[in-house]
Protein backbone atom coordinates (compact mmCIF):
# COMPACT_ATOMS: atom_id res chain seq x y z
CA UNK A 1 0.00 0.00 0.00
CA UNK A 2 1.04 3.55 -0.69
CA UNK A 3 2.19 5.27 2.27
CA UNK A 4 0.40 8.08 1.08
CA UNK A 5 -3.01 6.30 2.00
CA UNK A 6 -3.09 5.94 6.02
CA UNK A 7 -6.82 5.47 6.08
CA UNK A 8 -8.23 9.05 5.69
CA UNK A 9 -11.26 10.31 6.92
CA UNK A 10 -14.55 10.92 5.41
CA UNK A 11 -14.33 14.43 4.28
CA UNK A 12 -16.20 15.90 6.76
CA UNK A 13 -14.64 14.59 9.72
CA UNK A 14 -11.07 15.37 7.66
CA UNK A 15 -12.68 19.27 7.29
CA UNK A 16 -13.46 19.12 11.23
CA UNK A 17 -10.13 17.71 12.02
CA UNK A 18 -8.32 20.17 9.92
CA UNK A 19 -10.25 23.15 11.75
CA UNK A 20 -9.09 21.31 15.14
CA UNK A 21 -5.41 21.25 13.98
CA UNK A 22 -5.27 24.98 13.23
CA UNK A 23 -6.87 26.19 16.33
CA UNK A 24 -4.40 23.90 18.23
CA UNK A 25 -1.35 25.25 16.06
CA UNK A 26 -2.27 28.81 17.00
CA UNK A 27 -3.60 28.30 20.42
CA UNK A 28 -0.33 26.36 21.50
CA UNK A 29 1.81 28.85 20.08
CA UNK A 30 0.06 31.75 21.69
CA UNK A 31 0.03 30.11 24.97
CA UNK A 32 3.78 30.74 25.11
CA UNK A 33 2.97 34.63 25.71
CA UNK A 34 -0.22 34.42 27.76
CA UNK A 35 0.33 31.08 30.21
CA UNK A 36 2.92 31.99 32.89
CA UNK A 37 5.74 29.06 32.84
CA UNK A 38 3.34 26.34 31.47
CA UNK A 39 2.63 28.10 28.17
CA UNK A 40 6.60 27.91 28.00
CA UNK A 41 5.98 23.51 27.31
CA UNK A 42 2.70 23.60 25.62
CA UNK A 43 4.55 26.00 23.29
CA UNK A 44 7.20 23.63 22.18
CA UNK A 45 4.65 21.50 20.68
CA UNK A 46 3.14 23.96 18.21
CA UNK A 47 4.14 21.95 14.95
CA UNK A 48 2.52 18.86 16.65
CA UNK A 49 -0.26 19.55 14.90
CA UNK A 50 0.61 20.22 11.65
CA UNK A 51 3.06 16.73 11.64
CA UNK A 52 -0.07 15.21 12.81
CA UNK A 53 -2.47 16.54 9.83
CA UNK A 54 -0.15 15.31 7.14
CA UNK A 55 0.33 12.05 8.98
CA UNK A 56 -3.81 11.61 9.70
CA UNK A 57 -5.17 13.78 6.84
CA UNK A 58 -3.01 12.39 3.79
CA UNK A 59 -1.23 14.24 1.43
CA UNK A 60 -1.69 16.79 -0.73
CA UNK A 61 -4.89 17.65 1.15
CA UNK A 62 -3.52 18.11 4.18
CA UNK A 63 -1.08 20.77 3.40
CA UNK A 64 -4.10 23.14 3.34
CA UNK A 65 -3.55 22.61 7.58
CA UNK A 66 -0.16 24.50 7.39
CA UNK A 67 -1.22 27.13 4.95
CA UNK A 68 -4.28 27.75 6.75
CA UNK A 69 -2.54 28.13 10.23
CA UNK A 70 0.52 31.03 9.10
CA UNK A 71 -2.80 32.86 7.14
CA UNK A 72 -4.81 33.02 10.57
CA UNK A 73 -2.30 32.93 12.56
CA UNK A 74 -0.27 35.42 11.11
CA UNK A 75 -3.45 37.55 11.50
CA UNK A 76 -4.24 36.79 15.11
CA UNK A 77 -0.54 37.78 15.95
CA UNK A 78 -1.00 41.17 13.89
CA UNK A 79 -4.08 41.80 15.32
CA UNK A 80 -2.32 41.09 19.33
CA UNK A 81 0.58 43.82 18.53
CA UNK A 82 3.20 40.92 18.17
CA UNK A 83 4.15 41.29 14.91
CA UNK A 84 7.75 40.30 15.62
CA UNK A 85 6.59 36.42 16.45
CA UNK A 86 5.08 35.88 13.10
CA UNK A 87 8.49 34.68 11.80
CA UNK A 88 9.08 32.27 14.89
CA UNK A 89 5.36 30.97 14.28
CA UNK A 90 6.06 30.31 10.76
CA UNK A 91 9.42 28.62 11.43
CA UNK A 92 7.30 26.21 13.99
CA UNK A 93 4.76 25.43 11.20
CA UNK A 94 7.61 24.48 8.69
CA UNK A 95 9.26 22.37 11.68
CA UNK A 96 6.03 20.71 11.83
CA UNK A 97 5.15 20.06 7.84
CA UNK A 98 8.85 18.80 7.56
CA UNK A 99 8.28 16.20 10.55
CA UNK A 100 4.43 15.39 9.09
CA UNK A 101 6.00 14.90 5.34
CA UNK A 102 9.57 12.99 6.57
CA UNK A 103 7.36 10.24 8.74
CA UNK A 104 4.62 10.07 5.88
CA UNK A 105 7.62 9.17 3.70
CA UNK A 106 9.23 6.91 5.83
CA UNK A 107 12.43 8.99 6.89
CA UNK A 108 14.39 7.84 9.61
CA UNK A 109 13.53 9.81 13.14
CA UNK A 110 17.68 11.07 12.84
CA UNK A 111 16.81 12.90 8.90
CA UNK A 112 13.31 13.90 10.11
CA UNK A 113 14.83 15.85 13.16
CA UNK A 114 18.10 16.95 11.18
CA UNK A 115 15.91 18.42 8.49
CA UNK A 116 13.57 19.88 10.57
CA UNK A 117 16.26 21.65 12.72
CA UNK A 118 18.18 22.68 9.41
CA UNK A 119 14.58 24.50 7.97
CA UNK A 120 14.10 26.37 11.16
CA UNK A 121 17.49 27.52 11.24
CA UNK A 122 17.63 28.42 7.97
CA UNK A 123 14.77 30.94 8.24
CA UNK A 124 16.44 32.05 11.54
CA UNK A 125 19.34 32.97 9.81
CA UNK A 126 17.63 34.69 6.75
CA UNK A 127 16.21 36.26 9.46
CA UNK A 128 19.04 37.87 11.57
CA UNK A 129 21.17 38.31 8.17
CA UNK A 130 17.80 40.66 7.43
CA UNK A 131 17.91 42.03 10.39
CA UNK A 132 21.99 42.60 10.77
CA UNK A 133 21.72 44.53 7.23
CA UNK A 134 18.57 46.98 8.59
CA UNK A 135 20.47 47.40 11.92
CA UNK A 136 23.48 48.98 9.72
CA UNK A 137 26.11 46.19 11.23
CA UNK A 138 25.43 47.45 14.95
CA UNK A 139 22.81 44.11 15.59
CA UNK A 140 24.76 42.74 18.28
CA UNK A 141 24.90 46.10 20.02
CA UNK A 142 21.64 46.06 19.34
CA UNK A 143 20.70 42.79 20.89
CA UNK A 144 23.23 43.25 23.89
CA UNK A 145 20.59 46.35 24.83
CA UNK A 146 17.74 44.32 24.09
CA UNK A 147 18.90 41.69 26.28
CA UNK A 148 19.52 44.11 29.21
CA UNK A 149 16.15 45.65 29.06
CA UNK A 150 14.72 42.17 29.12
CA UNK A 151 16.65 40.94 32.32
CA UNK A 152 15.56 44.62 33.72
CA UNK A 153 12.07 44.16 32.81
CA UNK A 154 11.99 40.40 34.47
CA UNK A 155 13.92 41.21 37.54
CA UNK A 156 11.33 44.49 38.40
CA UNK A 157 8.41 42.15 37.53
CA UNK A 158 9.77 39.96 41.02
CA UNK A 159 8.98 42.91 43.21
CA UNK A 160 10.82 45.31 45.19
CA UNK A 161 13.96 45.81 44.83
CA UNK A 162 16.34 44.13 47.12
CA UNK A 163 20.27 43.32 47.57
CA UNK A 164 20.20 40.09 46.77
CA UNK A 165 18.15 40.85 43.23
CA UNK A 166 20.41 43.47 42.24
CA UNK A 167 23.08 41.19 42.52
CA UNK A 168 21.38 38.86 40.08
CA UNK A 169 20.49 41.58 37.71
CA UNK A 170 24.25 42.83 38.08
CA UNK A 171 25.77 38.93 37.49
CA UNK A 172 23.20 38.45 34.39
CA UNK A 173 24.04 42.07 32.74
CA UNK A 174 27.62 40.50 32.96
CA UNK A 175 27.09 37.63 31.20
CA UNK A 176 25.22 39.86 28.20
CA UNK A 177 27.90 40.15 25.62
CA UNK A 178 28.60 36.32 26.26
CA UNK A 179 25.04 35.17 26.00
CA UNK A 180 24.55 37.26 22.39
CA UNK A 181 27.62 35.85 21.15
CA UNK A 182 26.49 31.71 21.54
CA UNK A 183 23.42 32.95 20.96
CA UNK A 184 23.47 31.13 17.22
CA UNK A 185 24.40 27.51 19.14
CA UNK A 186 22.04 27.97 21.96
CA UNK A 187 19.09 28.62 19.16
CA UNK A 188 20.08 25.82 17.22
CA UNK A 189 20.35 23.33 20.12
CA UNK A 190 17.17 24.72 21.35
CA UNK A 191 15.48 24.40 18.27
CA UNK A 192 17.09 20.48 17.42
CA UNK A 193 15.66 20.16 21.36
CA UNK A 194 12.10 20.97 20.48
CA UNK A 195 11.85 18.87 17.31
CA UNK A 196 13.26 15.91 19.25
CA UNK A 197 10.27 15.76 21.70
CA UNK A 198 7.80 16.32 18.54
CA UNK A 199 8.94 13.68 17.24
CA UNK A 200 8.67 11.44 20.23
CA UNK A 201 5.07 12.13 20.58
CA UNK A 202 4.58 11.73 17.11
CA UNK A 203 6.55 8.41 17.13
CA UNK A 204 4.43 7.47 20.40
CA UNK A 205 0.99 8.53 18.27
CA UNK A 206 2.04 6.42 15.26
CA UNK A 207 2.04 3.09 17.71
CA UNK A 208 -1.28 4.25 19.89
CA UNK A 209 -3.60 4.36 16.81
CA UNK A 210 -1.98 1.70 14.38
CA UNK A 211 0.32 3.65 12.49
CA UNK A 212 3.09 1.79 13.39
CA UNK A 213 4.27 1.45 9.95
CA UNK A 214 5.27 4.60 9.55
CA UNK A 215 8.56 4.50 12.53
CA UNK A 216 11.36 2.84 10.36
CA UNK A 217 13.70 2.99 13.46
CA UNK A 218 14.20 1.72 17.26
CA UNK A 219 15.07 5.26 19.00
CA UNK A 220 16.87 3.55 21.83
CA UNK A 221 18.91 2.38 19.28
CA UNK A 222 19.74 5.48 17.53
CA UNK A 223 23.57 6.83 17.52
CA UNK A 224 25.17 9.91 16.00
CA UNK A 225 27.61 10.09 13.38
CA UNK A 226 31.15 8.79 14.40
CA UNK A 227 32.98 11.30 12.49
CA UNK A 228 31.01 14.62 14.67
CA UNK A 229 33.68 13.08 17.43
CA UNK A 230 36.67 14.78 15.37
CA UNK A 231 34.54 18.70 14.85
CA UNK A 232 34.01 18.27 18.57
CA UNK A 233 37.63 17.75 19.15
CA UNK A 234 38.44 20.90 16.66
CA UNK A 235 35.79 22.65 18.31
CA UNK A 236 37.67 22.13 21.95
CA UNK A 237 41.11 22.90 20.70
CA UNK A 238 40.07 26.47 18.91
CA UNK A 239 38.23 26.67 22.10
CA UNK A 240 41.45 26.57 24.18
CA UNK A 241 43.69 28.35 21.70
CA UNK A 242 44.21 32.53 22.86
CA UNK A 243 42.52 33.95 19.76
CA UNK A 244 39.68 35.82 20.27
CA UNK A 245 38.25 35.32 16.53
CA UNK A 246 37.77 31.51 17.35
CA UNK A 247 36.52 31.30 20.38
CA UNK A 248 32.90 32.24 20.40
CA UNK A 249 32.24 30.35 16.99
CA UNK A 250 34.04 27.37 18.57
CA UNK A 251 32.07 27.66 22.08
CA UNK A 252 28.76 27.65 19.58
CA UNK A 253 29.74 24.56 17.89
CA UNK A 254 30.63 22.85 21.17
CA UNK A 255 27.05 24.04 21.98
CA UNK A 256 25.32 22.19 18.96
CA UNK A 257 27.64 18.92 19.33
CA UNK A 258 26.80 18.67 23.50
CA UNK A 259 23.19 18.80 22.70
CA UNK A 260 23.55 16.04 19.94
CA UNK A 261 25.67 13.80 22.66
CA UNK A 262 22.77 14.89 25.40
CA UNK A 263 20.34 13.17 22.78
CA UNK A 264 22.57 10.06 22.30
CA UNK A 265 23.09 9.91 26.23
CA UNK A 266 19.17 9.99 26.58
CA UNK A 267 18.86 7.08 23.99
CA UNK A 268 21.43 4.70 25.88
CA UNK A 269 19.47 5.77 29.66
CA UNK A 270 16.12 4.50 27.22
CA UNK A 271 17.39 1.08 25.93
CA UNK A 272 18.30 0.58 29.77
CA UNK A 273 15.15 1.76 31.19
CA UNK A 274 13.19 -0.64 28.62
CA UNK A 275 16.10 -3.73 28.85
CA UNK A 276 15.18 -3.73 32.48
CA UNK A 277 11.41 -3.27 32.65
CA UNK A 278 11.49 0.05 35.42
CA UNK A 279 7.97 1.71 35.53
CA UNK A 280 6.60 4.47 33.81
CA UNK A 281 6.81 6.72 36.90
CA UNK A 282 10.56 6.18 37.78
CA UNK A 283 11.42 7.09 33.82
CA UNK A 284 9.11 10.20 33.48
CA UNK A 285 11.37 11.33 36.88
CA UNK A 286 14.64 10.29 35.76
CA UNK A 287 14.23 12.08 32.43
CA UNK A 288 12.84 15.55 34.27
CA UNK A 289 16.26 15.15 36.14
CA UNK A 290 18.35 14.60 33.24
CA UNK A 291 16.43 17.67 31.58
CA UNK A 292 16.68 20.03 34.29
CA UNK A 293 19.03 19.20 37.04
CA UNK A 294 22.72 20.71 35.01
CA UNK A 295 24.71 18.22 36.40
CA UNK A 296 22.45 15.10 35.44
CA UNK A 297 22.66 16.95 31.84
CA UNK A 298 26.39 16.52 32.04
CA UNK A 299 26.77 13.00 32.84
CA UNK A 300 24.29 12.74 30.32
CA UNK A 301 25.61 14.44 27.99
CA UNK A 302 28.89 12.47 28.47
CA UNK A 303 27.61 8.78 28.54
CA UNK A 304 26.79 10.08 24.90
CA UNK A 305 30.10 11.03 23.73
CA UNK A 306 31.79 8.67 25.76
CA UNK A 307 29.46 6.04 24.21
CA UNK A 308 31.58 6.42 20.50
CA UNK A 309 34.64 3.98 22.07
CA UNK A 310 32.88 2.14 24.58
CA UNK A 311 29.48 1.08 22.89
CA UNK A 312 27.22 0.94 25.92
CA UNK A 313 24.83 -1.00 23.73
CA UNK A 314 26.86 -3.59 22.13
CA UNK A 315 25.90 -2.24 19.22
CA UNK A 316 28.78 -3.05 17.09
CA UNK A 317 28.83 -6.22 16.04
CA UNK A 318 32.16 -7.64 16.66
CA UNK A 319 34.47 -9.93 13.78
CA UNK A 320 33.49 -13.79 14.01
Amino acid sequence: MNNDEAGPPVPRLAVRESFLYVLLTIGLFLSISFIPLAGFFTGILTPLPTALALIRLGLPGAWLVPGISALAGGAVLLRLGMVNSIPYFWAMLSMGAVMGYGTKKLWTSEKVIGLATLAVSAISALLLGLSFMEAGGELIRLLEQDLQSAISTAMAQLGTPSTDLREVEASLTALVPLMVRIMPGISIACTLGIAWVNMLVVRRYCRKFGLGVLIRDDWTLWKSPEPLVWLLIAGGVAFLLPLDDLKYPAMNVLIVLGSIYFLQGLAIAAFYFEKWKLPVIFRGLAYGVFLVQQFASIIVAALGLFDVWFDFRKLTKKPA
